[in-house]
């Protein structure tokens, strides 16, 4: 069984000269955008541009796509003097600054969110990557969806890259929730019983004019109302596309497990949510450098040992997908690095800057992907159960990103 894939990528567009955000050319970029990469969108704020992959079978073509996209808009960006960039949250840029699509006619869906929220959607000026997951089977969408719900913290961990906020460095990795935590109907979902439940839900919000007729919530992950696939929506905008490519393969992984998993009728309980929100806020602090809570076995484990857990669980579907070994070198080298929230604030530092950092964010986010050369075999091949923890590599001598 494949779960194909599919991703949302909102780059912030900055002018070229101050790093100030500016108004992206959305419909000029529509209608020159080549067949073929993927598709471009706005968002509610001008500033905004969505880069759209088509549905793809593997972390590597969204990689690709995503570099062949991103190029484009760097492009179409610098012929009107500007730049493009991937983080959560820009780093001195105001919201109150910010044009807004709000012409009810052209943008009924902003205007709306603009009318019922006020200065809550004005002031959520904040750049997501949202990943789709697509099942062969509709009926294993719920159960899956229930069991994805605990692994949202170490997703989350992996892209925090929003430790700075109107000029201030606010203390966290990811400060971008404490921004979108201020719309309703948002956070860790609830566990349902079954999908006709949670589109009876929706439908109720939509009766009772909690939602729009074409809405559906804006969960940390969803059931989409509209494509029916599983949508993780709690990441940051992630400036290196070999993060995302690790974020993609893990999480394609994981889906697969909790498929074959379902189908069997051998899923658990869902975990509760108060624990997935204690570690989702365990994450948005330190990052990769959190330890998260395991409430099944009582105790607080270090995040090393949490994604070596997760990688033992994930090995056969690792190999499997043909995703083995590079997934386990890429947590082993996350796990080295650091998180590109630590990134941001090296650079600041050495910049001196906040307009120091929004250009090393525009030059890292210009890196392109490039596919890695095969990899030979690594301990775990030969073992039906790893038996060791995934180190730090000795030579690390650096806690954060590195550019290549």
């Amino acid at each position: 069984m494949i779960v194909s894939l599919g991703v949302e990528d909102e780059l912030q567009v900055v002018d070229a000269q101050t790093g100030a955000l500016v108004p992206f050319d959305v419909e000029g970029a529509r209608q020159s955008l080549p067949d073929g990469p993927g598709s471009i969108a706005c968002e509610i704020h001008k500033c905004t541009v969505e880069l759209q992959t088509p549905v793809c079978v593997s972390p590597d073509a969204i990689a690709t796509s995503l570099s062949s996209l991103r190029d484009f808009a760097r492009k179409h960006a610098a012929s009107r003097g500007q730049n493009v960039l991937a983080a959560g949250l820009h780093p001195f840029s105001p919201w109150q600054s910010q044009p807004v699509y709000e012409d009810a006619e052209r943008n009924p869906t902003y205007a709306y969110l603009l009318h019922e929220y006020g200065e809550v959607a004005r002031s959520a000026l904040s750049f997501g990557l949202h990943v789709h997951l697509g099942l062969p089977n509709a009926k294993l969408r719920i159960p899956v969806m229930n069991a994805l719900r605990s692994i949202l913290p170490e997703v989350l961990a992996l892209s925090v890259n929003s430790p700075f906020h109107e000029g201030r460095d606010t203390g966290l990795a990811s400060w971008r929730h404490s921004v979108l935590g201020r719309y309703p109907r948002m956070g860790i979902p609830d566990a349902w019983p079954d999908e006709q439940k949670y589109f009876d839900h929706i439908e109720q919000l939509r009766r009772l004019g909690c939602i729009r007729p074409n809405q559906g919530m804006w969960d940390d992950l969803r059931l989409h109302h509209r494509y029916g696939t599983l949508e993780v929506r709690i990441c940051d905008a992630v400036t290196s596309l070999e993060r995302i490519w690790l974020i993609v393969a893990l999480l394609q992984c994981e889906a697969t497990i909790l498929a074959e998993e379902a189908a069997r009728g051998s899923l658990g309980a869902p975990e509760p949510s108060v624990w997935i929100e204690e570690n989702k806020w365990r994450a948005r602090r330190h990052g990769l450098g959190a330890s998260l809570v395991d409430c099944r076995r009582d105790e607080a484990v270090s995040t090393p040992a949490r994604y070596d857990r997760w990688l033992a669980r994930l090995f056969p579907a690792a190999k499997m997908l043909g995703l083995w070994p590079r997934v386990e070198l890429a947590v082993a080298a996350a796990l080295s690095e650091g998180t590109e929230a630590d990134q941001q604030r090296l650079w600041q530092k050495e910049g001196g800057s906040f307009e120091s950092l929004v250009k090393s964010l525009v030059d890292a986010s210009a890196e392109p992907w490039i596919m890695p050369p095969s990899i030979g075999r690594t301990r775990r091949d030969n073992q039906k159960s790893p038996a060791q923890p995934v180190r730090r590599p000795k030579t690390a001598t650096s806690s954060v990103i590195r550019t290549h």
